[in-house]
């Protein structure tokens, strides 16, 4: 399962991450200062061994020096006497230097217990060959504590160059590590407040467009903090909106349709009671002239009979379309109920006929005998099957071939369902506008004509019978309407 870290997490992250960089070049910082110290101890010895030595070395030479001159005497005077009483090149003070030389610089013993020995047999015989001896003693000590000196004080200078080179080293090391750290800081913070700031622009310019309308995509989540649960909220807000804005739609349609029928009732109402006593007086006269007439063997009589009986039977058809209007308009439960399927696209089509933009368009209705009854709201799938057949007369309009201004309407039971098809043969539609033919304030109509909400508010009041609407169509072909109607709907029906 991924780990969405929040804000404060990953302010933690980034906190922890600069402490553990800081330590880590510290940790290298002092472990680097610590060998700086060691190479420090190193020249510090190397330098005490030579300054140990340089007093030595020195007593060396000045006794070499006085042992040379002895012997540069003593071989003028008498080259095969021994020492001169009284002259003492410095043996008895050497000998006590080299006592700590011995200790600390074991390397020497060898030469310093040689230099003994011969100042031992000068001791015991002060001739002139073991002053010699001495002499040679001494140059191959003075040799071994100079090479000695030597080898020390090279290695301090060695030392001494690399404690510069590392100390140069650290330095470098520090300042680059402190300004990498400085500059990944700087990035980490400006990527990351201007990537909040982006996203919390686009959240700003979103809530803007919601507030004026606005129903496209929702806004995509780039990321899993709390901005991203913002994100979500915004999308969630934009999606209950224009929800609520649907349903506000569907309600204001359905009320405009109540009132414009109801309207609709009560002037077809009040027409056919205004107009019920002259028909029936008309249709009275005219029966009584067909009946009068009926007898009378004058051609002109017969004339006046078919008269009179055209007059009755024009005045009985404006019986029965007030009749319909009355029926059709007359106020219907606002709950499901059982219809008549057959009986209510009968009197839907009977009457909307009479409107002009279905003259010259010829109805066939191939209505299936023996249909069960369906649970509906009768006032919903009115107003459903008058948006499609006005859509059909408007996809017929323009066709000028007489045989395709025609609209079928037919039912039928397909398994368990019942289908209400309304079909044209006008232009059709292209796959981009059939794709988007439900979407709501789409149209492809003028302003004047439709505002796009027909086909959605007709799938919406569908859908709340558990059935489906479907929309078949090809340019230049047609269109077909299929309302699929469970005959045992899953859920109870309520209205909008």
């Amino acid at each position: 399962m991924s780990i969405h870290p929040s804000l404060r997490t990953k302010g933690l992250l980034a906190i922890s991450a600069l402490i553990a960089y800081l330590a880590l070049t510290t940790l290298f910082v002092g472990r680097e200062r610590s060998r700086l110290a060691a190479m420090g101890h190193e020249m510090d010895a190397c330098r005490d061994a030579v300054s140990v030595l340089a007093p030595v070395e020195a007593a060396l030479t000045h006794s070499l020096v006085e042992t040379q001159k002895i012997l540069n005497v003593s071989s003028v005077k008498a080259p095969a006497s021994a020492v001169p009483r009284g002259q003492d090149p410095g043996l008895e003070m050497l000998n006590v230097a080299l006592q700590t030389v011995g200790v600390r610089f074991p390397s020497t013993r060898p030469e310093i217990d040689g230099f003994r020995a011969a100042v031992g047999a000068l001791k015991a015989d002060g001739s002139a060959a073991h002053l010699a001896q001495v002499r040679d003693a001494q140059q191959i000590l003075m040799s071994k504590v100079h090479g000695v000196s030597a080898m020390f004080q090279n290695r301090a200078d060695r030392v001494a160059a690399r404690h510069r080179q590392l100390q140069y080293s650290i330095g470098v090391f520090a300042l680059g590590a402190n300004v990498v750290g400085a500059l990944a800081s700087v990035a980490v913070i400006v990527v990351f407040f201007t990537r909040l700031a982006n996203d919390i622009k686009r959240l700003e310019a979103r809530a803007s467009a919601i507030v004026g309308g606005y129903d496209g995509e929702a806004l995509e989540r780039t990321r899993h903090d709390e901005v991203g649960g913002l994100i979500d909220a915004v999308n969630r807000m934009q999606a209950g909106l224009r929800r609520s804005e649907r349903e506000v739609e569907i309600a204001r349609q359905q009320r405009f349709h109540k009132e414009k029928m109801a309207a609709v009732g009560s002037l077809a109402s009040a027409i056919g009671h205004e107009v019920r006593n002259p028909i029936a007086a008309i249709s009275g006269v005219a029966q009584f002239i067909a009946s009068e007439s009926a007898e009378d063997p004058r051609p002109q009589a017969r004339r006046i009979q078919d008269f009179a009986q055209q007059i009755v039977k024009q005045t009985e058809r404006i019986s029965h379309i007030l009749r319909q209007l009355s029926a059709l308009t007359a106020p219907t439960s606002p709950e499901p109920v059982l219809l008549d399927l057959n009986a209510l696209v009968r009197s839907t089509c009977g009457f909307i006929r009479y409107d002009k933009r279905f003259h010259g368009v010829e109805f066939h209705e191939d209505l299936a005998t023996g249909l069960p009854a369906v649970t509906a709201v009768a006032d919903h799938m009115t107003q459903v099957l008058m948006n499609l057949l006005l859509n059909a007369a408007d996809a017929v309009e323009d066709i000028e071939d007489a045989e395709r201004r025609r609209i079928e309407v037919s039912t039928r039971i397909v398994g368990d369902e019942l289908h209400l098809c309304v079909g044209d043969r006008g232009r059709g539609m292209t796959p981009d506008v059939l794709a988007r033919a439900f979407d709501e304030a789409f149209t492809t109509k003028p302003a004047t004509r439709g505002s796009g909400v027909g086909l959605f508010i007709c799938r919406r009041l569908i859908e709340k019978i558990d059935g489906r609407l479907e929309l078949v169509s090809a340019p230049g072909h047609g269109t077909t309407a299929t309302i699929r109607i469970p005959l045992h709907p899953r859920s109870t029906t309520t209205p909008i």
